[in-house]
């Protein structure tokens, strides 16, 4: 048998298990390695060395479509195997590693293809998910109905493209029968592409994110989950997500959801900008320096904001990419596993506060951020960065000498002087900084 999971997803409403403490005992907060994952595309071909290498830098989950009609070809016959999916839930499990399952993308033998539109379409597709359910629940992996169902190109059918009260309806028959056949399900909604509001209706590519959500809202079909995810992809800073993640909550708290938003797929591609853009380029390239700083501010401020599940799209590039391709350059490594810098930012991360639940969040300029984590052992760590070049002046306070301040990349980049206090500069892209120890940021004028 694999390796089960044995790390159960964290979540601020899950309390311990040990009978000997009170039914009023405080839950276990979730650590920030616990938000953390990534997308990845695997069925029958799964590459072992590269979910080892997210395994072994402290990632804990990966998202990753379950698709209905390479079960299901035959009808009510489901063949895992045969498909590939046992060899990747295996080799997954072997590492530890959780999967939020995208259940998506239609059925011909129901009729229509990318799109669930009718009654018998929708009890087939809810036996489907029953019998995923049925084969890989109970063993800590998550659910998710669909992939960006506002998306023409992911809800299209000859009546035309999404369709809010379709895809409702298709969640009232989809999360009873998963949790019936897994009643420790964790079950996600929406994976809504969220940004772009305007761009998506004008040009023809589905409904607006926001739009969506709140006719979805208006149903009682979230009122079976127990997350909306949604993909925030920009063409800027992530810093600038937070306000759709307010846009998505009040949304949700206007319809009288108390359900969690959640960060299912978002990413920064490292393409060429020298070179013609191919394919729909509709996000600018960054350098891979870039990339790496916007990937670690990205997962920090998520968990910073209460985001219990960040999901980066995706591990690796595409083998043999096209050098001014969106979709091929989204990695932390390329395809060979060659690592970009973004790679040692994540281990970085993951390294310094990893085990740390939510952190403290300390008040700078416009644009600037510290945030204070304290470790299982007690130890203090601030992850400061800011948008924009910033000089602050660094203090160690009541200095031990252990007192130490680690680069984005994992160097140790510690000035001298901390105990009497030190200017330090940081660029945008090389933020963000740990500070290990007792030791003050105050912004220099």
């Amino acid at each position: 048998m694999p390796h089960r999971l044995l790390i159960a997803f964290a979540l601020a409403t899950i309390v311990s298990c040990d009978s000997s403490r009170s039914e009023s005992a405080e839950p276990r907060r979730p650590t920030f390695a616990e938000s953390v994952g990534f997308n990845t595309h695997y069925r029958s071909t799964v590459d072992r060395k590269a979910l080892e290498l997210l395994a072994g830098i402290g990632v804990t989950q990966v998202r990753n479509d379950l698709a209905w009609n390479q079960i299901e070809k035959e009808r009510g016959v489901y063949d895992f195997e045969g498909a590939g999916y046992d060899t990747f839930v295996e080799a997954c499990e072997k590492l530890g590693l959780r999967i939020l399952f995208v259940l998506d993308y239609g059925n011909s033998l129901y009729g229509e293809n990318r799109a669930v539109v009718d009654g018998e379409g929708r009890r087939a597709f809810a036996a489907f998910a029953a019998a995923v359910a049925k084969r890989y629940g109970g063993r800590g992996h998550d659910w998710e109905i669909w992939n960006e169902p506002n998306v023409a190109k992911f809800w299209g059918s000859k009546e035309g493209g999404p369709d809010t009260v379709a895809y409702s309806e298709l969640v009232k028959a989809v999360a009873p029968a998963l949790r019936k056949a897994d009643p420790e399900a964790r079950i996600a909604a929406g994976a809504l592409f969220f940004t772009f509001a305007d761009s998506i209706e004008t040009g023809g590519y589905g409904i607006a994110g926001p739009r969506f959500l709140k006719e979805v809202a208006a149903t009682d079909a979230l009122s079976l989950v127990d997350e909306v995810t949604l993909h925030l992809y920009r063409p800027d800073q992530p810093e600038g997500a937070l306000e759709d993640i307010e846009l998505a909550q009040q949304i949700l708290k206007d319809a009288g959801h108390d359900v969690p938003v959640t960060s299912g797929e978002w990413g920064y591609s490292t393409y060429d900008p020298n070179v013609p853009p191919e394919g729909l380029a509709f996000l600018p390239p960054v350098s891979p320096e870039r990339q790496a700083s916007y990937y670690a501010r990205m997962l920090l401020l998520n968990f910073a904001n209460g985001l219990t599940r960040s999901i980066i799209y995706k591990n690796v590039d595409k083998r043999d990419p096209s050098p001014g391709h969106i979709e091929h350059h989204w990695g932390i490594t390329t395809a060979k596993l060659d690592k970009k810098p973004s790679y040692d930012a994540l281990k970085t991360a993951l390294k310094m506060v990893g085990d740390a639940p939510v952190p403290e969040r300390l008040d700078l300029a416009s644009k600037e951020y510290q945030l204070r984590f304290k470790k299982p052992d007690g130890a203090h760590v601030i992850a400061l960065w800011a948008e924009q070049k910033a000089t602050w002046t660094l203090k160690a306070e009541a200095p031990t000498g252990d007192e130490r301040v680690v680069g984005r990349d994992g160097d140790d980049i510690t000035p001298e002087g901390l105990a009497d206090g030190v200017e330090f500069t940081l660029e945008s892209d090389q933020g963000p900084i740990y500070l290990v120890g007792k030791i003050s940021v105050t912004r220099t004028k």
